[in-house]
């Protein structure tokens, strides 16, 4: 069983990686070198963009970059951020981004075609009453497929709109509690004003061109 959800999983990868091919995504990493100030202002101190299958050959670089910077300021706090994204369209990467949903959509559109496939084989192969037009599981299975099909055009379509927004608009920052957007904001300070005008409390996230910050205010009682 444990080796049937690793061989589940690794195909996934693969589908995945296929996905991200097939919609042209280029990884990168961007990373910077803060300090955090009281009043939640971050200033950066250095800054280092790679295609992100580097990161790992070039971990070495970014804790002596850190080292060197602690000694430089040893009464602040040096923090490393990274900010995954893609470089042919500046958006960030990862599940929980429109990117990442729109490849492991077409991801799971290849799982169940090569389902499909596997299925009409057995089936041609043991049953003799196999009738690829009347039967009612294979029906069903297309009937999914093609919902997934309509649900990957249409985020597909949201993302090409993103992509569009995106580049119109780079040098806009969007606040976020949660998953609900707050708003677009032109500077990080207003952002973050509004943040905190706004009496919410949660998890609030601000994303801008390579830039990316998140943090949390407990509910007031």
């Amino acid at each position: 069983m444990a080796q049937e959800k690793m061989d589940d999983w690794m195909q996934y990868a693969k589908d995945l990686a296929k996905a991200e091919r097939e919609l042209g995504i280029e990884h990168w990493v961007y990373i910077t070198f803060e300090i955090r100030h009281e009043d939640r202002s971050r200033e950066v101190l250095h800054k280092i963009d790679i295609p992100r299958d580097m990161l790992d050959r070039w971990r070495w670089l970014i804790e002596w970059r850190k080292a060197k910077l602690v000694c430089k300021y040893p009464r602040k706090r040096v923090q490393v951020y990274h900010c995954y994204y893609d470089k042919r369209t500046g958006l960030q990467t990862g599940f929980d981004f429109l990117l990442g949903k729109v490849a492991s959509a077409k991801a799971q559109i290849t799982k169940v075609e090569r389902a499909i496939a596997r299925y009409i084989d057995y089936k041609k192969h043991n049953d003799l009453f196999f009738n690829i037009d009347t039967d009612e599981q294979l029906l069903k299975v297309y009937g999914k497929l093609e919902q997934k099909k309509t649900n990957y055009q249409k985020m597909y379509a949201m993302l090409q709109e993103e992509v569009k927004k995106h580049k119109e608009n780079s040098d806009r920052y969007k606040l976020f509690i949660g998953f609900n957007k707050l708003g677009e904001f032109g500077t990080i300070s207003e952002a973050k004003k509004h943040a905190n005008d706004s009496g919410l409390s949660g998890v609030f996230n601000l994303i801008g061109d390579k830039y990316q910050d998140s943090w949390y205010v407990s509910e007031i009682k």
